[in-house]
Protein backbone atom coordinates (compact mmCIF):
# COMPACT_ATOMS: atom_id res chain seq x y z
CA UNK A 1 0.00 0.00 0.00
CA UNK A 2 1.05 3.46 -1.16
CA UNK A 3 -0.77 6.42 -0.06
CA UNK A 4 -1.72 9.25 -2.70
CA UNK A 5 -4.78 10.61 -4.12
CA UNK A 6 -4.34 12.38 -7.63
CA UNK A 7 -2.74 12.01 -10.47
CA UNK A 8 0.28 14.13 -9.53
CA UNK A 9 0.63 11.17 -6.72
CA UNK A 10 0.83 8.83 -9.32
CA UNK A 11 3.68 10.46 -11.26
CA UNK A 12 5.71 11.39 -8.00
CA UNK A 13 4.99 7.92 -6.49
CA UNK A 14 6.24 6.29 -9.88
CA UNK A 15 9.24 8.38 -10.12
CA UNK A 16 10.52 7.92 -6.61
CA UNK A 17 10.35 4.31 -7.28
CA UNK A 18 12.22 4.61 -10.47
CA UNK A 19 14.88 6.45 -9.09
CA UNK A 20 16.32 3.35 -6.86
CA UNK A 21 18.70 1.18 -8.42
CA UNK A 22 17.15 -2.00 -9.60
CA UNK A 23 13.46 -1.00 -10.74
CA UNK A 24 12.79 -1.38 -14.08
CA UNK A 25 8.99 -0.32 -13.57
CA UNK A 26 5.95 0.97 -11.26
CA UNK A 27 3.00 1.44 -11.59
CA UNK A 28 0.85 2.90 -8.94
CA UNK A 29 -2.99 2.25 -8.81
CA UNK A 30 -4.49 5.40 -6.87
CA UNK A 31 -7.97 3.47 -6.66
CA UNK A 32 -6.66 0.39 -4.88
CA UNK A 33 -3.53 2.23 -2.80
CA UNK A 34 -1.25 -0.64 -4.49
CA UNK A 35 2.06 0.27 -6.40
CA UNK A 36 3.18 -3.10 -8.72
CA UNK A 37 6.89 -3.08 -9.61
CA UNK A 38 8.93 -5.19 -11.68
CA UNK A 39 12.97 -4.96 -10.26
CA UNK A 40 16.26 -7.04 -10.03
CA UNK A 41 16.04 -8.82 -6.27
CA UNK A 42 20.03 -9.10 -6.31
CA UNK A 43 19.94 -5.37 -6.71
CA UNK A 44 17.22 -3.79 -4.17
CA UNK A 45 14.07 -4.71 -2.57
CA UNK A 46 10.81 -3.68 -1.53
CA UNK A 47 12.20 -1.81 1.61
CA UNK A 48 14.74 0.07 0.13
CA UNK A 49 11.54 1.59 -2.56
CA UNK A 50 9.39 1.94 0.10
CA UNK A 51 11.80 4.11 1.94
CA UNK A 52 12.01 6.14 -1.05
CA UNK A 53 8.96 6.72 -1.79
CA UNK A 54 8.58 8.16 2.13
CA UNK A 55 11.08 10.27 1.61
CA UNK A 56 9.31 12.05 -0.44
CA UNK A 57 6.10 12.54 1.74
CA UNK A 58 3.98 9.59 0.99
CA UNK A 59 3.27 6.46 3.73
CA UNK A 60 3.82 3.51 3.07
CA UNK A 61 2.74 -0.41 4.36
CA UNK A 62 6.39 -0.33 6.29
CA UNK A 63 7.49 3.08 6.11
CA UNK A 64 5.67 5.70 7.05
CA UNK A 65 6.97 9.95 5.85
CA UNK A 66 7.94 12.22 8.34
CA UNK A 67 5.67 15.06 8.98
CA UNK A 68 8.83 17.40 7.15
CA UNK A 69 8.60 15.43 3.66
CA UNK A 70 4.56 15.32 4.35
CA UNK A 71 4.10 18.71 4.95
CA UNK A 72 6.17 19.52 1.54
CA UNK A 73 3.46 17.81 -0.76
CA UNK A 74 1.05 19.80 -2.38
CA UNK A 75 -2.74 20.39 -1.11
CA UNK A 76 -4.22 18.01 -3.17
CA UNK A 77 -1.86 15.19 -2.64
CA UNK A 78 -2.44 15.31 0.93
CA UNK A 79 -4.29 12.46 2.38
CA UNK A 80 -5.60 11.66 5.61
CA UNK A 81 -2.90 10.12 7.52
CA UNK A 82 -3.13 7.78 10.15
CA UNK A 83 -1.99 9.30 13.68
Amino acid sequence: MVWGNCGMCEKKIEQAALKVEGVQKADWDKEKKVLTLSYNPSVTNVLAVQKSIAAIGYDTEKVKATDKSYNKLDGCCKYERDK
